[in-house]
C-alpha cells in the first residue's frame, strides 16, 4: 500500500487547513489580559505591604532628651499628637523646638500659627536659640488680613486642608504643627467640634506626616482638649506642679501614644543650653515643723 494508506499520495496541507487543523486549545486574549491585571494587582499589594512593613515603626523624634527614650525612639510616623496644657506651659516652644530640630535633620515641615503672628513665632525661635528662619511658618492671621472677604469665610478648616493638600503636591511634608486648635475652631464657628476634628485628624493622617496639634487645657473652662485627647493618636500633657516656697516646675507626661509601649509617669520638663530635657519626676519631700525633711 502506498504511503498515504488509502492508495493516494499524501498531500501537504495549505495555510487554510493549518489554521483549522486540530491542535492545542487557542488561548483567549481576554483571559490573558485578566491574568496580567491580576498579577499586576498582586505585585502592587506586595509592594504596598513591603513598604508598610518597612515604615510602620519609623518614628519622628521629639529631640527632647529623656522623652524619646520613653517613646521607644519617638512618635510613630503619621500619628496626630495633641500637645495640651494650660496657658504659659511652653506648648508652642515644645512644638516649635521639635519641628525645627527635625528640619535640621533633613525632614520637611510647616508650622501653622492661628493665634500668634509670624514675627512672634520667630521671636520665640530666637529665644530658644533655634535661629530665625521663617520660610516654614504660615500665619493664618496674616492670611485672614490679606484674603479678600476673609471675614465672610466660615470654614477655615477647609481652607487649611486645601493649603496642606497643595503644599504636599509640591513639597511632601514630614512634620506639621497647628497652633492652636482652640483658635481654629473658634475662627471656623464649628457646631459639632468632635465630628469636625474626627474628619480633620483623618485628613492629617492621610498626608503621611506626623502632626502636632496644640490645645489649651483649662479645668475651669472645658475646651477642645477633651476631644483632642479622645481622637488623637497620642497626647503630651503639660502641667505645673508646686515644689514649695512659692516655686513651681513644669511637668510633662505621655498620656497616650498608640503603637508604643511608653511610660505614663510625669517628667520634669526643662530647657537649657542643650535644648529641652525631661528628667524623672521626684515628689517634694514631706515637711515637719515648717522644714523640709
Amino acid at each position: 500500500m502506498l504511503p498515504g494508506g488509502d492508495g493516494t499520495e499524501p498531500t501537504e496541507s495549505g495555510p487554510e487547513d493549518r489554521a483549522t487543523a486540530p491542535g492545542p486549545a487557542a488561548v483567549d486574549e481576554a483571559d490573558v489580559r485578566a491574568l496580567r491585571d491580576e498579577v499586576r494587582r498582586l505585585r502592587e499589594q506586595v509592594s504596598a505591604l513591603a513598604a508598610r512593613t518597612k515604615t510602620e515603626d519609623v518614628r519622628t523624634p521629639t529631640y527632647v532628651r529623656g522623652l524619646d527614650a520613653a517613646l521607644q525612639g519617638g512618635v510613630p510616623r503619621g500619628h496626630v499628637v495633641g500637645i495640651v496644657g494650660p496657658g504659659g506651659s511652653m506648648k508652642t516652644s515644645l512644638a516649635l523646638y521639635t519641628l525645627v530640630r527635625n528640619r535640621a535633620a533633613g525632614a520637611r515641615g510647616v508650622y501653622i500659627t492661628v493665634e500668634e503672628s509670624r514675627d512672634s513665632i520667630v521671636q520665640t525661635m530666637r529665644r530658644l536659640g533655634l535661629g530665625d528662619a521663617e520660610d516654614f511658618v504660615v500665619d493664618i492671621g496674616g492670611l485672614r488680613l490679606d484674603y479678600a472677604g476673609a471675614e465672610e469665610i466660615r470654614d477655615w478648616v477647609r481652607v487649611l486642608e486645601d493649603y496642606l493638600s497643595r503644599r504636599r503636591e509640591r513639597d511632601p511634608l514630614s512634620v506639621i504643627v497647628i497652633d492652636s486648635l482652640d483658635a481654629l475652631t473658634a475662627l471656623t464657628h464649628i457646631a459639632d467640634v468632635r465630628t469636625e476634628l474626627f474628619h480633620f485628624f483623618h485628613f492629617l493622617r492621610n498626608l503621611g506626616a506626623t502632626s502636632f496639634v496644640l490645645a489649651e487645657q483649662d479645668p475651669a473652662r472645658p475646651g477642645v482638649d477633651h476631644d483632642v485627647t479622645f481622637l488623637a493618636d497620642g497626647v503630651f500633657e503639660l502641667r505645673f506642679s508646686g515644689v514649695g516656697e512659692g516655686k513651681v516646675q513644669l511637668l510633662v507626661r505621655i498620656a497616650k501614644m498608640r503603637h508604643t509601649n511608653h511610660s505614663r509617669d510625669y517628667f520634669v520638663l526643662e530647657y537649657g543650653p542643650e535644648g529641652f530635657a525631661a528628667r524623672p519626676y521626684e515628689a517634694p519631700k514631706a515637711r515637719r515643723w515648717g522644714r523640709r525633711v
